[in-house]
């Protein structure tokens, strides 16, 4: 082994001791809220209203999640679930300049987790985690970001707003590296979500977000 090889793994080790032996059984409760920025597009809403949203619409969205981590492997790798509700509504939820839809997605689903010993201590721990799950959405039809009472295409976006109303089920693929800073979170990730509508015209939709994950934490683990 290379002298600098050596010397990186003793200092692994020597950092990977600082973390309890207590937190090898932890059990742990993450509540975080969600802040990112969201690109929604879908197939089934026609061309007659392109530039408006309704295939593609893209702002922010935020919302409330929580995971729950029960057990794993070993102290590398947790398993737990995670359950959460996020709001999407043109560029700033609605409220700027409208949107075309406004759209609730409810996820449920399994977490998986692992630390990283190297750069992690008993303050200090850095985690990279992966969500695999269920979701479901319902999505409310609008008058079209930037669409104007009495503008252009009027009439078509009124109909619209009535008829692309729509619910879906689908999936959710995510991924995020974080920070626990004592009992504060902070993440940056990743994440993809596909629907297939029900009973409408929108056949299928793609939801994907990259933004933070800030909340904190709650450890049940008897020291």
């Amino acid at each position: 082994m290379k002298p600098l090889e050596l010397a990186l793994c003793v200092i692994c080790s020597l950092l990977a001791a600082n973390i309890a032996e207590a937190d090898d059984d932890l059990v742990d409760l993450e509540l975080t809220v969600p802040v990112s920025v969201a690109d929604r597009s879908m197939t089934g809403t026609g061309d007659r209203l392109l530039g408006y949203g309704y295939d593609d619409q893209t702002g922010l969205m935020v919302g409330a999640e929580m995971r729950l981590f029960t057990g794993g492997f070993n102290r590398y790798l947790r398993l737990g679930v995670v359950a959460g509700a996020q709001h999407h509504a043109g560029r700033l939820l609605g409220l700027d300049g409208g949107y075309a839809f406004r759209t609730t997605v409810i996820d449920v689903g399994l977490a998986v987790r692992t630390i990283f010993p190297c750069m992690s201590n008993e303050q200090t721990r850095w985690h990279l985690s992966a969500v695999l799950g269920l979701s479901g959405m319902h999505a409310d039809a609008g008058l079209g970001v930037d669409g104007e009472v009495n503008g252009d295409r009027y009439a078509e976006r009124v109909a619209a707003s009535d008829a692309l109303d729509h619910a879906g089920l689908g999936w959710r693929l995510a991924v995020d590296l974080s920070v626990h800073l004592s009992n504060f979170i902070v993440g940056l990730g990743l994440g993809v979500r596909q629907y297939f509508g029900v009973d409408t015209p929108i056949s299928r939709a793609w939801l994907m977000d990259v933004g933070l994950r800030l909340g904190g934490r709650i450890d049940f683990t008897e020291h």
